[in-house]
Parts: C-alpha cells; structure tokens; sequence
C-alpha cells in the first residue's frame, strides 16, 4: 500500500478514537487486529475494545459508539464494564485475552494526555 494511502487510513483511524473518546467518554479504548499490528489495507475494519461503566444493554453501547463515527472508516467495537471484562478472562476467554495481549491502548482515561 502506497504511502500516502496508510497515512490516509492512520488520519481515518485517529479522527474516529477521537470522535469515540470525545462523544462516548469511555474509561478505555484498545485498538486490536490489523491496525493495531500494521498488516492493515484500504479495506479493513478498526477492532476496538472498550470499556466503560454502564449500565445500557450490551448491543445500546456498540450503538451508542457508532452513532459517534462518521463512516469514513469501518468500525467494530466491542463495549464491556470492566467487571464484565474480568469475569471473562476468568473465565478464559481466548479471543478477549489475545486481543488485550496483542492490542494497542489508544485511550485511557486514567492517564494524562499528550500534546
């Protein structure tokens, strides 16, 4: 892939964890998949696991964080509270652990931001 065009789909992929961060308040945001191991191409999709406290059923939150995005990218979030996270990779939860493992945090409320 050109040049040119990653940096188009890294400004894409930036523009939505923006939007998401801003719009969504989530406590947490990690990009897992292609973008975040650099194999991604034109049309792939931003993996996101995010994690927020609340109360909304879990099919409303991966709502609530589209209606963020503006479809210049595909975007697939997962939303969990971080006691529904826990409980799963208790229970061994292989896709969630690989995901934590090999994913990126690209948000995290509890730390200050960078300029």
């Amino acid at each position: 892939m050109q040049a040119v065009a990653r940096a188009d789909l890294k400004a894409k992929v930036d523009a939505a964890i923006r939007r998401i961060v801003q719009g969504y308040a989530p406590d947490k945001v990690i990009m897992y998949g292609s973008f975040a191991r650099g194999d991604y191409h034109q049309y792939s999709d931003l993996d996101l696991l995010i994690i927020k406290e609340t109360s909304d059923p879990f099919l409303r939150r991966m709502d609530a964080v589209l209606d963020q995005c503006s479809g210049d990218i595909a975007v697939e979030p997962l939303v969990y509270t971080q006691s529904e996270l826990d409980e799963m990779l208790r229970r061994g939860n292989d896709f969630l652990e690989k995901a934590l493992r090999e994913g990126e945090v690209v948000y995290d409320k509890s730390k200050p931001h960078r300029s």
